[in-house]
């Protein structure tokens, strides 16, 4: 073959390869680059908890006189759950903390010293007019002003420390009226103790022991209320896996005991610092991630597998 004809079939073939190579995959604006992507998973274990849950305290000993609710019930702020019957210690405790002693022994001393101090008042005022006619001594005089001045200060300090010790007392009033579940009046020692929701939500446990006519101690938990939707999984990420997380973030979580069924999550809250911060361990940062329950499926307690699925791209 001629050299021309050669150079002509080269020229040819290689007009082609250049032609290939702009239009691969990726080349031509706006079209992604797909060869140069990969996809990989993230996968975590966690466990469901409710999204807020708070106690029910049965706070005084008493005797279950009702019971008003059943586990999985959904209950509204401020529902009567159960009724207990105070023991007789109880009232007596309530009635010491209706009628403080130390307010009456200040109201004592203060209308004692202002008795006192309106005596040695009329006497100072005649002891006045004594001076000007040279009957009392100068001395006298001022001795008695300091005996005033005296009782004026302590005057001050009493009425100073009974509109503290009533301040206390009224918010004693408040925390006893929220702990008894009831309004009390004026010198009312209730008998009775309502065990009320302080939020609304679902009944997720009840006291072991509660049964109508048992009597339980005080300060005891006897009921559990928590908000069930949504609900929120804890989890902890080694350090390489919690550097690519972000709040915000969507994964996909399944259940040990529900293998079948897929719920959407969404990262909540993500730690800035690690579990531990001890140098010979790793570093593993807690992750909270939030997920709808509106058919109440998922329940406190449960495990789940949390998978995030990250692309990365290849150089």
């Amino acid at each position: 073959m001629k050299p021309s004809k050669v150079r002509q079939v080269l020229g040819t073939v290689l007009a082609g390869l250049v032609f290939l190579w702009v239009l691969r995959p990726g080349h031509l604006e706006g079209q992604p680059n797909t060869s140069d992507t990969r996809s990989y998973e993230i996968i975590l274990a966690g466990k469901l908890y409710c999204s807020l849950k708070r106690p029910v305290i049965l706070f005084f000993p008493g005797e279950v006189t009702s019971i008003r609710v059943h586990p999985g019930q959904k209950v509204a702020v401020g529902e009567v759950l159960a009724t207990c019957r105070l023991s007789p210690e109880a009232i007596v405790s309530i009635q010491r903390r209706l009628s403080p002693p130390q307010i009456r022994d200040l109201e004592a001393k203060l209308l004692d010293t202002r008795k006192n101090l309106a005596t040695i008042q009329d006497r100072l005022e005649g002891m006045k007019r004594l001076a000007k006619e040279r009957l009392v001594s100068d001395q006298s005089l001022a001795q008695t002003q300091r005996e005033k001045q005296l009782l004026a200060r302590q005057l001050s300090n009493l009425e100073e420390g009974l509109a503290k010790e009533r301040q206390v007392a009224e918010a004693d009033l408040q925390l006893l009226q929220k702990q008894l579940g009831k309004t009390l009046k004026a010198g009312e020692v209730p008998k009775e103790v309502l065990l009320l929701a302080p939020i609304s939500g679902y009944i997720l446990s009840m006291h072991p022991e509660l049964r109508e006519g048992v009597e339980l101690k005080a300060n005891e938990v006897i009921f559990q209320i928590g908000v069930m939707d949504p609900m929120i999984i804890r989890a902890k990420a080694h350090e390489i896996e919690a550097m690519q997380m972000a709040v915000g973030d969507k994964a996909e979580v399944t259940l040990e005991a529900l293998p079948t069924h897929k719920f959407p999550a969404k990262i909540s809250r993500l730690s800035w610092s690690p579990a531990t911060l001890a140098l010979e361990q790793p570093s593993y940062y807690e992750v909270e991630f939030t997920v709808p329950n509106p058919d109440l499926t998922l329940k406190e307690g449960l495990k789940a597998r949390i998978i995030f699925t990250k692309s990365t791209h290849v150089q």
